[in-house]
């Protein structure tokens, strides 16, 4: 009997090794990745050009000029700016791949609301990385503040660096969406420490509930961008991201690390404190909800 291929998504937030999942998801054969395609269509798509103030309209024109002349797109076929409609992406990620066995997506739950969940994509499982906001908010602004003399304040919004529900409650909605429509009854949680601390663990089940085969190829890769060379994916977000150096751990990795502690509050900025804060209730609601390690 042919073997069911296997379709599954996985809803992130900012840093919370989405990537170093992602590479390791790439380990397995016959596999097709995609890369955060709902968030292109939100940051770079129609949609933005439609929805966003003239000033972040031209922020972002000034950004995507810096980025249009950087070579390093180290992508086969990577998708246009203007094609990048919601609708677009719907249909990329029904597309057939006959000749994979898995299909694997990563994005980010803020870039899809409750206007645009009626384009989920079709016959695929969900699943969610979240991480504890001690550990995301410091880490984001640090990452931010290595790009510009100035200080980068962490504003929360629509287009701003922060979502307007700080990425927690967007993944939360999602997930409530996801099981009241009944799109997916029970989706898989894993929190970014458990993963760190097991990946074994928390993979083999990860594993087990999207229909793949698990094996211990998971566990360990090599360093280089050369793993996205095969994805399917924006590039204009490949650039970005290439020249914020946004995934430099995650591309220079040998496989997953041990968790780290958490700054303290006393060495946080304010708006780092309101961040994590205003995100807890959103992730205590989600953390409770987990795969734990077994």
């Amino acid at each position: 009997m042919e073997e069911k291929q296997a379709r599954v998504f996985l809803w992130c937030i900012p840093r919370c090794v989405s990537t170093a999942f992602e590479i390791c998801m790439g380990k397995l054969d016959d596999v097709q990745v995609i890369n955060e395609p709902y968030l292109a269509a939100y940051l770079v798509g129609p949609v933005f050009q439609k929805d966003a103030s003239d000033d972040i309209k031209e922020m972002r024109e000034l950004s995507i000029n810096k980025v249009s002349s950087c070579t390093v797109v180290n992508c086969d076929n990577p998708w246009e700016s203007e094609n990048l409609t919601f609708g677009f992406v719907k249909d990329r990620l029904e597309d057939e791949y006959p000749d994979k066995r898995v299909i694997f997506v990563k994005d980010m739950s803020y870039a899809i609301n409750a206007e645009t969940l009626h384009m989920l994509p079709k016959g695929y499982k969900h699943a969610f990385l979240i991480r504890n906001p001690e550990k995301v908010f410091p880490s984001y602004k640090q990452l931010l503040n290595k790009f510009t003399t100035d200080e980068v304040i962490l504003k929360v919004g629509k287009y701003e660096v922060v979502p307007e529900h700080y990425a927690f409650g967007e993944s939360l909605h999602v997930y409530k969406h996801l099981t009241k429509t009944g799109i997916e009854p029970k989706p898989f949680i894993m929190d970014a420490d458990d993963l760190l601390e097991n990946p074994e663990s928390i993979l083999r089940q990860f594993c087990a509930f999207a229909g793949i085969e698990y094996t211990d190829k998971l566990l360990s890769w090599d360093g280089g961008h050369d793993v996205t060379k095969h994805w399917k994916t924006s590039k204009e977000i490949l650039q970005w991201n290439s020249i914020a150096e946004w995934h430099k751990n995650a591309f220079e990795s040998k496989g997953f690390g041990k968790p780290t502690k958490a700054p303290l509050r006393s060495e946080m900025t304010d708006d780092v404190i309101h961040c994590i804060e205003a995100s807890f209730p959103y992730y205590n609601q989600l953390y409770e909800l987990r795969a734990k390690i077994n």
